[in-house]
């Protein structure tokens, strides 16, 4: 169809403190007031979007970081306002343009005015920000542990990692209500399965809402899913993302298990 993407060749942002040593570079990263124009937009999994736009100059940013977006046209105003913030889900290595991902609630004023828009469309920008964010020069085991959505920041840190051949080993627990929900399911399967440093683990938590035949894991992340795929949980970072609700879930239980909190870092996904 017109507009839509070719194949590739946010709410509360936090994490537990993050050391000035290993992201000083951050602190000279100004924010940018920009026009970013709507190019493409494609649904990538059950009610699921992936909105591309180019920008008015090249953007340098991070994987992991976001954009705040400002709709000053909102067809169906509610009380969160024009403003947005949403993970950069695509890589810098895939060409000069800024692509989210989200879930499409029918509830949410701002994105049925987003989906509503033609090509060529302009949108308010401000970033990129953020300090969940990949830093390429540690090459230390990583857990992502992913609810929903919260997907996005990852598929920019590990297509990164693909792409520029890293070996920074991770492990991606990715948790859905049902197989069709599974963004980026297809290019997650094909990077671990062409590489070495991806080991994918993803788990449903309703299979029977479900036409497929579900074989992997099922139930919601926990302590014996997180000890079944990490050898030793002392040893990696714990990143999180998604839900506020399951972020703080496994904070506490990372936590319980003796984690120090200098090894989780979170971001928090607000349902808008």
């Amino acid at each position: 169809m017109s507009g839509s993407i070719p194949p590739s060749q946010g709410g509360e942002t936090g994490s537990t403190p993050v050391s000035r040593s290993d992201y000083s570079y951050i602190l000279f990263v100004l924010l940018v007031d920009m026009k970013l124009t709507l190019v493409a937009k494609k649904e990538v999994a059950k009610d699921t979007k992936t909105f591309r736009f180019t920008p008015e100059a090249a953007i340098n940013f991070i994987p992991g970081q976001s954009f705040d977006y400002t709709l000053s046209d909102i067809k169906y105003p509610d009380k969160q306002g024009s403003i947005r913030t949403f993970s950069i889900s695509n890589s810098p290595t895939e060409g000069d343009f800024i692509e989210f991902t989200t879930r499409m609630r029918s509830e949410s004023s701002f994105k049925k005015t987003l989906d509503e828009k033609e090509m060529g469309f302009q949108i308010e920008a401000k970033g990129p920000s953020g300090q969940f964010i990949l830093d390429e020069n540690n090459l230390s085991e990583r857990v992502f542990l992913a609810g929903g959505i919260g997907i996005t920041p990852f598929r920019s840190m590990i297509k990164y990692i693909f792409d520029k051949n890293l070996n920074i080993p991770i492990h991606l627990i990715y948790s859905n209500t049902n197989p069709e929900e599974i963004a980026f399911r297809q290019e997650f399967e094909e990077i671990a399965e062409k590489s070495e440093f991806l080991k994918l683990h993803m788990t449903i938590t309703h299979p029977e809402e479900s036409n497929e035949k579900w074989v992997g894991n099922t139930g919601r992340m926990d302590e014996n899913l997180i000890r079944k795929v990490v050898k030793d949980i002392s040893k990696p970072t714990f990143w999180i993302a998604g839900p506020p609700a399951m972020v703080g879930g496994m904070q506490i239980l990372l936590i319980n298990l003796g984690i120090p909190e200098d090894k989780i870092k979170y971001e928090k996904f607000d349902g808008y």
